[in-house]
């Protein structure tokens, strides 16, 4: 009986042992370049008319951990982006200029699916992640018609949506890996809304707000209420990551 009970002792302690050995926690900073695709990129022209969101590219950083269970990784990440662009608004009036900056705050949280590859220290993955994203920035119109000239903010929009992943992991010994990954988000999925007055005759009222869902007052040759339909905000993000783990 002594004997039974220490060996299921020492077969609790071994399993106990694999289990922790599999579990592993990883924190570090992130960076990389976001690209915004479908509704949020495009020309500054886009934006004018209702479009699109008419943005390019730009860095993002921030900073991301991973805690790792056999083949699973939980994955946060808290990052911000600033994506702009200027140029011609109105193709009709050559002196009529537009700047738009959008800051995008996204927090992360998915799940990774890792595929090792045996005695080598890469591990290719594939992802999901929800995201909830806080949008915001300025845009400054100069000499366009319909609209005031001189900087106005975007007010601050709250978005969730889904993010998928391909990526892999390059272990350098037991305390540091490298993250590579090429992601595409989803940040308006829901909650899309039009929070202009939808009954006002200014048409800076379409741009103050990040507006994805169409005016309900829109109906075509209306200049003062340009949107017309929904509008998705996704990005491609190409992204690295220095992980330290503990």
């Amino acid at each position: 009986m002594k004997k039974l009970t220490f060996n299921t002792l020492l077969l609790i302690l071994f399993l106990s042992g694999i289990s922790y050995s599999q579990i592993s926690i990883k924190l570090g900073p992130q960076l990389g370049l976001t690209s915004p695709t479908v509704d949020y990129s495009g020309d500054v022209k886009d934006f004018y008319a209702g479009t699109k969101y008419g943005l390019r590219s730009g860095l993002h950083y921030g900073v991301m951990g991973k805690v790792q269970l056999g083949p699973l990784n939980g994955r946060l990440s808290i990052s911000y982006a600033s994506l702009d662009n200027n140029g011609n608004a109105n193709p009709e009036q050559p002196n009529s200029t537009l700047e738009i900056k959008h800051n995008v705050f996204m927090f992360t949280l998915g799940t990774e699916f890792g595929f090792g590859i045996p005695f080598s220290p890469v591990k290719p993955y594939a992802g999901i992640d929800v995201l909830f994203s806080t949008i915001s920035g300025t845009y400054n119109f100069q000499g366009t018609a319909e609209v005031s000239s001189g900087e106005k903010s975007i007010k601050s929009a709250a978005r969730t949506g889904l993010g998928f992943s391909i990526g892999t992991e390059v272990a350098f010994g037991r305390s540091f890996t490298l993250d590579l990954s090429l992601r595409y988000n989803l940040l308006n999925l829901f909650g899309k809304s039009y929070d202009g007055v939808t009954n006002s005759n200014d048409r800076n009222d379409a741009y103050t707000s990040l507006n994805d869902a169409e005016d309900p007052n829109y109906s075509a040759g209306n200049l003062k209420h340009p949107i017309g339909n929904s509008r998705t905000i996704a990005t491609i993000q190409i992204n690295a990551g220095l992980l330290f783990g503990f």
